[in-house]
């Protein structure tokens, strides 16, 4: 029964609404929380500023009347003469100390009086310590004083801790406010940026499309069906030419080993004019196909009858078949590379004729600007896409950056207001889809 009755008239507090601040009003606000601020601090340290003011006052008084005391003359007589040779030294260093005056805003105020302080009790524990037998009364006096001031200093510590951090709260709330502009203006930025490259892959592609769609055409052009007959024979020619490759080598191959041994035959007979035209043939030989066919096949013939000699003196031994059929005769060696280089030769010129006749034909000159402008193009919508690519991704992130500060925000700012607080932080533009 009790209980109900209890609860019936208890009172209830009034449940305080939370501050509603909009984005955009919230520099204002914070102005007008700095001026209370201010105001606030003005108020809580007016009173220790008065006291601080009428304690030096009275601590000059008290500094001033001991350069005229006259001491205890009951001490003893070197304590004495301690004491008063400390004095004007005292006196001094107080005197100076206390020459400046507190003024300014609080926070000046306060490092003033504070330094002021902290020159007297180091000027106490300095020279003053000798003074206290000879002028007791004075020195009370005096340390009574300094002590009321380092009260009163001490009293302004609260309301400035207080103010301090508050100024602190609000540029905190500022920078985040600051931080979530910044962060609007670059995500605007970056989002028309992902749209206009958004546009350029686009047009890229429907360039791409339209140079692949005009290289297709290319095939029901006339030159088209040309273009294949060329080629055709070309990959003819390519077949020949290998395969007289291969009978030049069948050739080349058995003839040096011969021409190396007759060569060795001849200088070792002291043949000098056989063994250099040898040698001269060698050279002839040393490139995979001779540039200059008439004179391999010259310089083969003039040593020819020279090495069937030796081979018939039997100074030089043939080692298989392929050398026996190509130095039975003076002519079969000879007749082969004249016959092989004279094919390779009717090849390059078809080969060269042909590839001429491709490229001056219109349509393969088309197709060939339209793959260079194809491959370019892909080249440019390749740069593009992955632009578009950096700058989603950094859309991504400052999205998670204006998330995490407009936490940062409310929680500041409801730090510094000391209670509940909605601020109505606007959300990023919609991404470009």
């Amino acid at each position: 029964m009790f209980k109900q009755l209890r609860d019936l008239f208890r009172r209830t507090e009034p449940e305080e609404e939370s501050l509603k601040l909009s984005f955009d009003g919230l520099p204002a606000w914070l102005d007008a929380r700095e001026e209370e601020l201010g105001r606030e601090l003005s108020g809580a340290t007016a009173p220790p500023r008065e006291a601080i003011r009428g304690t030096l006052e009275r601590l000059r008084e008290a500094v001033g009347r001991m350069e005229t005391a006259e001491g205890d003359g009951e001490v003893h007589p070197r304590l004495r003469d301690i004491s008063r040779k400390a004095l004007p030294g005292f006196t001094k260093s107080m005197a100076q100390i206390l020459s400046r005056e507190p003024t300014g805003d609080p926070e000046a105020f306060y490092a003033t009086a504070a330094e002021m302080l902290k020159g007297s009790l180091k000027a106490l524990k300095g020279q003053g310590k000798y003074l206290s037998s000879v002028y007791p009364d004075e020195m009370k006096e005096v340390r009574a004083a300094v002590k009321d001031l380092g009260r009163e200093v001490n009293t302004m510590n609260e309301p400035l801790a207080r103010a301090r951090t508050g100024r602190q709260q609000t540029k905190d709330v500022r920078e985040s406010y600051e931080a979530l502009s910044r962060t609007r203006e670059e995500y605007t930025g970056a989002a028309a940026q992902v749209r206009d490259l958004e546009a350029a892959v686009a047009e890229a592609d429907r360039a791409i499309r339209k140079a692949e769609e005009d290289l297709a055409a290319l095939k029901s052009h006339p030159d088209h069906a040309r273009q294949q007959e060329i080629e055709e024979r070309l990959r003819e020619l390519d077949a020949a030419d290998e395969e007289n490759g291969r009978e030049f080598a069948s050739l080349r191959t058995p003839a040096v080993h011969v021409f190396r041994k007759a060569g060795k035959v001849a200088e070792k007979a002291g043949d000098g004019a056989a063994a250099a035209a040898i040698g001269r043939v060698l050279d002839a030989y040393a490139g995979s196909h001779p540039d200059d066919g008439e004179d391999t096949v010259g310089l083969t013939e003039a040593v020819m009858p020279a090495t069937l000699a030796m081979i018939r003196q039997g100074d030089l031994a043939l080692k298989n078949q392929d050398e026996v059929r190509l130095f039975s005769d003076p002519d079969v060696l000879p007749a082969g590379m004249s016959r092989v280089l004279h094919r390779e030769r009717e090849i390059r010129e078809q080969r060269a004729a042909l590839q001429e006749t491709r490229a001056a034909l219109p349509g393969v000159i088309e197709g060939q600007r339209l793959t260079a402008t194809l491959a370019e193009l892909r080249r440019e919508r390749e740069v593009k896409a992955a632009a578009r690519t950096r700058v989603e991704n950094q859309l991504e992130t400052l999205q998670a950056s204006y998330a995490g500060e407009s936490e940062n925000l409310r929680s500041r700012t409801a730090a510094l207001a000391g209670r509940d607080v909605e601020v109505a932080v606007p959300d990023l533009p919609h991404p470009p889809s």
